[in-house]
């Protein structure tokens, strides 16, 4: 099921919150647990039967697991130790087994074909929804439990911490700290009028951004990459950065729905994004982007591997594999390999001139040399942080054209015309998509149709009105912190989120669904 979808607004959501806040009104917190436990499961189960009971299986597994490192930890000895930890390597190994199965298994095959040239056959098989992220979130919390930050747990409460819909699909990835406590609290407190106001607040600003705004780029998206041999530079130019804001803005836009959906329920769910096309540089853009991703690489392979405890050089291999590791984790194939290895070569540069500075500064402030050095660079401050995030966002669109290509040879075609496709006006195809019937209709009132050009007005006010909003309007966070409810709000909303259900005819589902 699509939060941009009919289904989920008419009907999934009225029933879910209506029941759920009955049960709490009774102070049944138990069963509001399993009300929305349920429904969850209705929600997940929904796209594919079979996807639930993968889902469920997993559930049940990896509570048996936690159960039984449970019941080992309380027990002393070398042999429980070793029994507790080889328990443990079972569990993240059966874990990693089934993603592996479902989501590499062909891509291997097909690189074994090749690389020896055999004709194994492929399996076809079809990638459960969101199989990245409840895998991802199951690991941590076995890791967690295994560490001993985690002694009981319902099985009540497990379910839903791993099946909860607002971010069981796309994320983000939570932990046990951040969820179990406030599910234990579920029945215990009242409604809150003014957070569940903010929370429908919060789930207009992301189905906007989906649905009325990247959604219109990704036509145009889609258009090119159709159209490759046929593009100029200036066509691959644009259709190269409306992608980059196509995924800003699917992904956000999903991010801020299930916050707001969480809000709606009484629970907060942990920032995921957080403005990252404002960054001054890739260190930056990535505690911005999939903020809880990154967390969980840090958290349980970049400080297990040793972090930066052992050594410069142990450091920047560390974080290369854990770059590596993300782009691989997005996705079975080469491109997604090569978008996560770029990034990684220029966090690594980036970090290491990071390091070199912080040492010259220590050098200079040991020298007496601290406020002639911020006199003299508070003039270069502005200029450098504009030049790097025009650049860190030019970057991070080049590589996503490897993110967005089913194969390298097809980046390295739209990279081609980019840079050999000429000067020409933009192609219909590309602008015409910008031409919604909302607008096209008071261009006609006001005859501005029949100028020059008028074909790409649209194009033009909705690409530059877009690229303020994301380097300089404040994000969803910062809007939502400045919300109050009043009737004018509530009218606002109103209108955006019936235009929203208005432009719904051609659902489609966020991009993050296919890792």
């Amino acid at each position: 099921m699509l939060f941009n979808s009919y289904i989920f607004i008419f009907l999934f959501l009225p029933l879910c919150l209506a029941g759920y806040y009955m049960l709490v009104h009774f102070q049944k917190g138990v069963a509001a647990r399993i009300w929305l436990t349920a429904f969850s499961w209705w929600f997940y189960g929904y796209f594919n039967s079979s996807y639930l009971m993968i889902m469920l299986c997993s559930i049940l597994f990896n509570y048996a697991v936690f159960c039984g490192l449970g019941k080992l930890g309380g027990q002393e000895g070398k042999g429980r130790l070793r029994q507790r930890k080889l328990l443990f390597l079972l569990g993240i190994g059966c874990n990693l087994a089934v993603l592996f199965y479902f989501k590499y298994f062909d891509f291997f095959i097909e690189n074994i074909n090749t690389a020896f040239g055999k004709s194994l056959p492929l399996k076809g098989i079809l990638l459960p929804l969101g199989i990245s992220f409840f895998t991802f979130q199951q690991i941590g919390f076995l890791a967690d439990a295994y560490r001993g930050e985690l002694k009981k747990c319902s099985f009540s409460n497990y379910a839903l911490f791993v099946s909860f819909f607002p971010q069981l699909i796309a994320g983000p990835i939570v932990n046990h700290q951040e969820m179990m406590p406030q599910f234990s609290r579920i029945g215990r407190k009242r409604a809150d009028g003014e957070k569940i106001t903010a929370g429908v607040f919060l789930f207009t600003l992301g189905m906007v951004k989906k649905v009325l705004v990247a959604d219109t780029f990704g036509k145009s998206v889609d258009w090119g990459y159709r159209n490759i041999p046929s593009l100029s530079g200036v066509d691959a130019a644009l259709v190269i950065v409306y992608y980059a804001l196509q995924i800003y803005f699917d992904f956000s836009g999903y991010c801020d729905m299930a916050r707001g959906l969480g809000w709606m329920l009484g629970l907060d769910i942990p920032v995921n994004f957080r403005s990252p096309y404002k960054a001054t540089n890739i260190v930056e853009f990535w505690r911005r982007w999939h903020i809880t991703l990154s967390r969980f690489f840090r958290k349980y392979v970049y400080i297990p591997l040793g972090g930066n405890r052992k050594g410069r050089a142990k450091m920047f291999c560390n974080m290369f594999l854990v770059f590596f590791l993300s782009g691989f984790w997005h996705g079975a194939g080469w491109t997604f390999i090569i978008w996560g290895v770029a990034q990684g070569v220029l966090y690594l540069i980036t970090r290491a001139w990071q390091l070199r500075r912080e040492e010259q500064r220590a050098v200079q402030t040991a020298e007496g040399q601290k406020e002639e050095a911020i006199a003299s660079s508070k003039g270069k401050i502005r200029f450098v942080s504009v030049c790097g995030t025009a650049f860190t966002s030019l970057f991070f669109c080049g590589v996503c054209v490897f993110f967005r290509s089913d194969t390298v040879s097809q980046a390295l075609e739209m990279l081609g015309r980019l840079m050999g496709g000429g000067l020409a006006l933009p192609a219909e195809g590309i602008t015409q998509n910008f031409n919604l019937d909302e607008f096209w209709y008071v261009m006609k009132l006001l005859r501005a149709d029949r100028l020059p050009g008028s074909q790409m007005y649209l194009c033009a006010l909705i690409t530059a009105g877009t690229l303020f909003v994301v380097f300089a309007a404040p994000n969803a966070d910062e809007m939502t912190a400045r919300f109050r409810p009043a009737p004018w709000t509530a009218v606002f909303m109103a209108l955006l989120l019936l235009w929203c259900v208005f432009s719904m005819a051609g659902v489609s589902s966020f991009l993050y669904f296919n890792f």
